[in-house]
């Protein structure tokens, strides 16, 4: 029923009401209805609360001297947040730096907020996380996919891109299973005869060598096969270094030509994927599965 107030009706759709917030002592007065509207149940549940009052600016977040307090987030965190919410610049996703997407990310995580955590998972993708960070914040704000890309690159990690000081800000518990999971797949990879794991190169797929020329000039993938120097498609000799097709890594040119690819086996880096995503799946099942069921867990 719309509200009366002396001889005016207060519109039902376009009567905004605000709140008062207060995050490490600085306030905010923002519209209700953003956070009524973006939370699917901290928010509601707060401000569907009984209040001891009738006066709305005698209960809480109605005056300055009374705001709700909010802990577990930083003014620079709240502000990344408000700002997504009613954008300065206009209806847009505003162009957030990686730190302050991670700021929204934990706020949707933490007050059931389903669609900033879901852009700020959409966003953070595009930045070039390490495999570390990716580790870090798949385990903290329950990203499964995140976490175990993360572990599958520090586990074949051979050239040690990745320092151990790096890797001990995971927890010593996680180093160590690193670390272990990496001389098993040393081992796995010796017990097949390919050679040369110290040396900075992609691991692939044999079958995901592609003519390069193909796809710069046809945007067709057109395999390499072996014992062969001339593309079937376009007849071009293999003179250019190979094309590499493969989800976890997209488009990519690898070192060396082809020959060292197609030819030399012993100098060959090619590995099956699905050999690492298993030993990452067994090595840290438990975290995985965990991540897996917050992530289920979370509003959509």
């Amino acid at each position: 029923m719309p509200v009366v107030v002396g001889t005016f009706t207060r519109s039902e759709k376009y009567y905004y009401e605000t709140v008062i917030f207060e995050v490490e002592g600085t306030l905010y007065s923002v519209l209700k209805q953003w956070f009524t509207k973006w939370s699917q149940s901290v928010f509601c549940d707060m401000f569907s609360l009984p209040q001891g009052s009738k006066d709305t600016k005698a209960c809480e977040g109605g005056t300055d001297n009374n705001p709700i307090r909010l802990t577990g987030c930083s003014k620079g965190e709240f502000e990344s947040l408000l700002e997504l919410m009613n954008p300065s610049e206009g209806p847009r996703i505003p162009k957030f730096s990686k730190e302050k997407w991670v700021g929204v990310l934990k706020l949707g995580r933490l007050w059931d907020m389903p669609k900033p955590a879901s852009l700020a998972i959409e966003t953070l993708g595009t930045f070039n996380l390490s495999a570390i960070e990716k580790v870090q914040l798949g385990r903290t704000y329950g990203v499964p996919t995140w976490l175990k890309d993360g572990y599958i690159s520090l586990v074949r990690d051979f050239s040690h891109q990745t320092t151990f000081q790096e890797l001990a800000t995971l927890g010593f518990e996680t180093c160590s299973q690193i670390l272990w999971a990496r001389e098993e797949l040393r081992d796995s990879v010796s017990s097949v005869g390919l050679r040369d794991l110290e040396s900075n190169k992609t691991w692939i797929e044999k079958n995901k060598l592609c003519c390069a020329y193909c796809w710069k000039h046809f945007s067709v993938f057109r395999n390499i096969k072996e014992n062969t120097t001339v593309c079937s498609y376009c007849t071009q000799k293999f003179s250019v270094w190979p094309t590499v097709v493969d989800k976890a890594y997209g488009l990519l040119g690898v070192e060396g030509p082809v020959s060292q690819w197609l030819h030399e086996p012993e100098k060959s880096l090619i590995i099956d994927s699905e050999i690492v995503g298993s030993l990452v799946a067994r090595t840290f099942r438990e975290e995985l599965e965990d991540a897996e069921r917050r992530d289920a867990l979370a509003p959509a």
